[in-house]
């Protein structure tokens, strides 16, 4: 009986924690690394011919999200990221590939409060609905635009997950300086890592 009605106390106790601050938002930025699995580009040369390619480069991430902590282990997100610009350059075959990519992302979060609250563990995890805008021009010299052989995604729904950790500052601990790794896989071609720092606010 006395365990029930401590375990029943401590419950309250969490819940009146989660409840005093539970909204936050945040926004930070990082780096995002591209990485593709070799596609089919199809380069119309006097001689037209296909050439299989794959675009390798990083550039810099801008993200916003909002979220509600239902308790101190248990929180939802939503999250809209820039993810950069990627470009593939082919001098022997005088080509570019450009692509500017995004994300609107609905995740469960999961966290291990430290030292009394004042750091987090935490593990991210959902669905990220992301964009690809693409791009494919011509160099000076050529005089015909190039077109894919097979025309990548240019929108879609793929699963990701991200780990990190958050230092809750203040004694009230509504600022949160937050780290974490994050990983896309977009469409059926192309994977993304992030890392970013974040500032957030609990209100």
């Amino acid at each position: 009986m006395k365990t029930g009605i401590s375990l029943g106390l401590l419950a309250l106790s969490a819940s009146v924690v989660a409840e005093e601050n539970p909204w936050y938002i945040g926004a930070g930025s990082g780096g995002t690394n591209f990485e593709s699995k070799s596609f089919d580009v199809e380069v119309p040369l006097a001689t037209p011919q296909t050439i299989s390619t794959f675009v390798d480069d990083s550039d810099n991430n801008l993200r916003l999200y909002g979220g509600y902590r239902f308790t101190p282990n248990l929180a939802l997100e939503a999250t809209y990221t820039t993810l950069g610009e990627f470009e593939l350059v082919d001098d022997l075959n005088q080509f570019d590939v450009t692509y500017d990519a995004s994300s609107f992302e609905i995740a469960g979060v999961g966290l291990l409060p430290l030292r009394d609250g004042r750091f987090d563990l935490f593990v991210r995890a959902g669905l990220a609905f992301w964009s690809f805008d693409t791009e494919i021009a011509a160099q000076p010299g050529l005089n015909v635009t190039p077109a894919f052989a097979n025309n990548p995604e240019s929108s879609g729904q793929d699963l990701f997950w991200s780990v990190g950790f958050n230092i809750n500052a203040f004694r009230d601990k509504r600022w949160t300086f937050r780290y974490e790794l994050t990983t896309y896989e977009i469409g059926d071609a192309e994977e993304l890592v992030t890392q970013g720092f974040n500032i957030q606010y609990r209100f």
